[in-house]
């Protein structure tokens, strides 16, 4: 599923599962009751899932910005060999 948010709502989801989860931390030490430890998990694994895809569009953006990006096979020169040189 690929959904587009906006830097605002990226951030509101991102506070929001960040406060869930430890609400959910809270309620597992206090009742020790397992499917609060297994709510806090899951919040935490969506808010890395999400971290994680907001440093690779910023990896991204910063490669091709500096002319890293991905190249199509046919702009690549097989014997280009610039920066190799000893």
């Amino acid at each position: 599923m690929k959904l587009d948010l906006t830097e605002d709502e990226v951030t509101t989801v991102m506070v929001a599962l960040d406060n869930y989860r430890d609400l959910m931390s809270d309620r597992f030490l206090w009742s020790g009751d397992d499917a609060d430890q297994q709510e806090e998990g899951s919040a935490e694994w969506i808010w890395q899932k999400i971290q994680g895809q907001i440093q690779e569009q910023l990896n991204n953006a910063v490669a091709d910005a500096v002319g890293e990006g991905e190249k199509a096979s046919s702009d690549v020169d097989p014997f280009d060999f610039k920066g190799l040189e000893f």
